[in-house]
């Protein structure tokens, strides 16, 4: 079976058994004079309900961002983590020296970031430890192509990231009934 088109005659069920990239669903809605913004998973639940004649979804831009605290020049563990701060060199930094050079940014921190409420550096360090002991975190539903890499790598510990990408293709030519868990939907 080839991949169909993303036309507003597919039928909602064709639709969701296929992967589709976050431009592919932009573009289709913005053919349909449909808002073009959000998440994919804004974007595919946008389309599955044009698709289905059915309302689309309520679909608000964000509000502009609030003014960012400027990041001070020197980090220490009771530095305060101020609004808006970004994922930037400087806090990597600081991780890397208070965890190891494998330390990279995880879901964890990038929700304590996103609303810090007072906390400090040292509780950011708190946070980050006890979420690299929970193993790997789900992946959730709209990054199929992120579950596609681990669960190849995990079946194939021996394969090359070029082979797993050449999967990651045949795979998006085919429909695909993705599995998911309950909490990562």
């Amino acid at each position: 079976m080839n991949r169909p088109l993303l036309t507003p005659d597919l039928r909602p069920e064709e639709f969701s058994a296929w992967y589709w990239l976050k431009k592919e669903l932009q573009d289709f809605c913005s053919a349909q004079n449909w808002p073009t913004g959000g998440s994919k998973q804004d974007l595919t639940a946008r389309v599955r309900a044009g698709l289905s004649g059915q309302p689309l979804p309520a679909w608000r831009a964000p509000a502009a961002t609030a003014v960012h605290d400027a990041m001070p020049g020197s980090l220490t563990p009771q530095t305060v983590i101020g609004p808006g701060w970004r994922l930037n060199a400087a806090l990597r930094g600081f991780f890397v020296a208070h965890t190891s050079p494998a330390f990279r940014f995880n879901q964890a921190l990038r929700d304590l970031f996103k609303n810090p409420e007072g906390r400090t550096l040292a509780q950011a360090l708190v946070v980050y430890r006890d979420s690299c002991t929970q193993g790997a975190a789900p992946i959730q539903r709209q990054f199929q192509f992120n579950q596609h890499i681990r669960d190849y790598f995990a079946q194939h510990p021996g394969a090359t990231r070029a082979q797993a990408l050449q999967a990651w293709q045949a795979k998006r030519q085919t429909p695909q009934a993705l599995v998911f868990s309950a909490d990562a939907q």
